[in-house]
């Protein structure tokens, strides 16, 4: 009886010992076969604040790459950056010459110029206070007038048809806009604005001369001309600025 009672003690731990080992085995096995690791997993946490970590500062001195950068060159860098195209804002490049003039609009320009002196100079002879500006006037009235019908009578024998040409048309409209301004003013005021605009306007004529007709011109007797009507032009130019000289001492003197 004692005899079974220990064999049956026995087998009961033999079996209890084998269910034993076969729980281990199947939980290591369940272990290694998940991919088990010895370290723990991540909590969310950990997961967001591991994506949110900034990238490591960059080297100075170490060149960064723009998105959508050009290869062609460097942004913000004026060395890499093309040359605008040049304008001179009415359709020419800037060494493109203006056309010249022809004989014909020449011939109407300096005409222009006359008859605008001498519209003026007969005004101040009626009109001038001062005894200097009245001879001057006298003076444009007669060296225009003479310059005028030598230059008409160049045309006629070059059989020149006067044209006019953006140059006397600006010119006319000058010498009108002045002449009108003029009829304006008396006694002193006159003879002072008067002579202001006889240093102005001979001025603006020489320098027409000089810069646009005499290149411009193709006859010798024109260009004969043109050499003519500027040293009459420079004359009157330095009588006028003389005699505006001495009306503004006289002014000061009263």
């Amino acid at each position: 009886m004692k005899t079974r009672q220990i064999l049956f003690l026995s087998s009961t731990a033999l079996v209890s010992f084998v269910a034993m080992g076969v729980t281990m085995g199947v939980t290591m096995g369940v272990t290694i076969g998940c991919g088990g690791s010895d370290q723990p997993a991540k909590s969310p946490d950990e997961t967001t604040t591991a994506a949110m970590t900034p990238p490591p500062p960059v080297t100075p001195g170490e060149p960064v790459a723009a998105a959508g950068a050009a290869t062609t060159g460097r942004e913000g860098d004026p060395s890499q950056t093309p040359p605008a195209a040049l304008s001179t804002g009415n359709g020419t490049s800037p060494t493109e010459a203006q056309p010249n003039l022809t004989d014909a609009q020449i011939v109407e320009i300096t005409h222009t110029a006359n008859t605008g002196e001498i519209e003026q100079a007969k005004l101040a002879q009626t009109k001038a206070k001062d005894a200097r500006v009245k001879k001057f006037a006298a003076m444009m009235v007669k060296d225009h007038s003479e310059a005028d019908a030598k230059g008409m009578k160049l045309a006629k024998k070059a059989s020149l048809t006067p044209t006019a040409s953006p140059t006397s048309a600006s010119l006319a409209s000058d010498a009108q806009s002045n002449t009108t301004a003029l009829k304006s003013q008396v006694g002193t005021d006159f003879d002072k604005a008067y002579v202001d605009v006889q240093v102005k306007e001979h001025q603006a004529v020489l320098d027409t001369i000089d810069q646009k007709l005499v290149p411009s011109a193709q006859s010798a007797d024109l260009k004969a001309y043109l050499a003519d009507v500027r040293t009459a032009v420079a004359t009157h130019l330095e009588h006028a600025k003389d005699l505006q000289s001495a009306l503004s001492s006289t002014a000061m003197t009263k």
